[in-house]
């Protein structure tokens, strides 16, 4: 490993720390931002001005610069996510109306329910609810249609959660129906991911549920009997990576130098779609850049 290898480290150090200081301490986060906004500004007007008078490159400042900036992003990032987490917070212990969009895979939770994450659009008592935009946890009964992208209605009692865990609610639901399915490329992944299932369950058991949680992180054929099993074994690890587990073992075994000359012939933009491809049947794509 050069030396070069390690210029992500002080930023992804120090945007990690922020993150974690202005997720435990809401309140600091602006303040966070401010100062690393402010102390990037100061030292790229310092680097201009060496730069003017001695002529230096002023890499390193260069450097501070950017994790100055990563860090300031950071924590207004979390500035702008603690009012929404804090309302629905509000409304721990309480029976709530919520409309959301699931932005992950499902499977299926030790209490028998199916759990997803979701970002709501609205929130509050039934028949009343109001915009909104936090993150939570809805488990539901088992049902078809809950996949990544759909927009689902659900009613049931909600637990707030502490400050580390992404969802601010966890919803344990009396009622839920899917309000409209997964669009477009969710929808067809979503298709794929259902035929995939049906399929596996036709191989023996009781390796036909495991399959797909293995393949496509879709765990909701495991048996309750088989997921146990799985836990007092410590093998829940080989589901719980949703699906990465069987691409890159798969991958370390068929590497040779052979393979990799003909896999650099690849071009970039195919292979990113291949990996987006992936994720998208694992549940785990966002939007953004590849």
């Amino acid at each position: 490993m050069r030396g070069r290898d390690l210029r992500l480290v002080p930023l992804a150090l120090a945007v990690w720390c922020v993150a974690l200081l202005c997720v435990l301490f809401p309140a600091v986060a602006w303040g966070c931002a401010a100062a690393c906004g402010l102390g990037a500004v100061g030292v790229l007007a310092s680097v201009v001005h060496r730069r003017n008078r001695q002529g230096k490159s002023g890499a390193r400042g260069g450097l501070v610069v950017v994790v100055l900036a990563a860090m300031a992003a950071a924590a207004v990032s979390v500035g702008f996510a603690v009012p929404e987490r804090e309302a629905a917070k509000g409304w721990d212990a309480r029976v709530v109306d919520i409309t959301a969009e699931v932005t992950s895979s499902a499977s299926i939770g030790r209490d028998g329910r199916v759990w997803f994450e979701a970002v709501t659009s609205t929130l509050g008592p039934p028949g009343r609810a109001v915009a909104s935009a936090a993150p939570v946890r809805l488990g539901v009964v088992p049902a078809e249609g809950f996949d990544l992208g759909a927009t689902v209605r659900v009613v049931g009692e909600s637990s707030a959660t502490d400050a580390v865990e992404r969802s601010a609610l966890v919803v344990f639901a009396s009622d839920a129906e899917v309000i409209s399915p997964a669009p477009g490329v969710f929808g067809a992944a979503a298709t794929i991911k259902s035929v995939f299932v049906e399929r596996s369950l036709r191989l023996p058991e009781p390796g036909n549920g495991l399959l797909p949680g293995l393949a496509v992180g879709d765990t909701r054929a495991v048996t309750a009997e088989l997921n146990d099993d799985m836990r007092t074994s410590g093998l829940s690890h080989l589901t719980a990576v949703s699906g990465d587990t069987v691409h890159k073992r798969g991958g370390s075994f068929m590497r040779s130098d052979r393979l990799n000359a003909r896999l650099t012939t690849v071009p970039s933009g195919e292979r990113n779609v291949r990996r987006r491809g992936r994720e998208l049947l694992r549940g785990s794509w966002t939007p953004g850049p590849p």
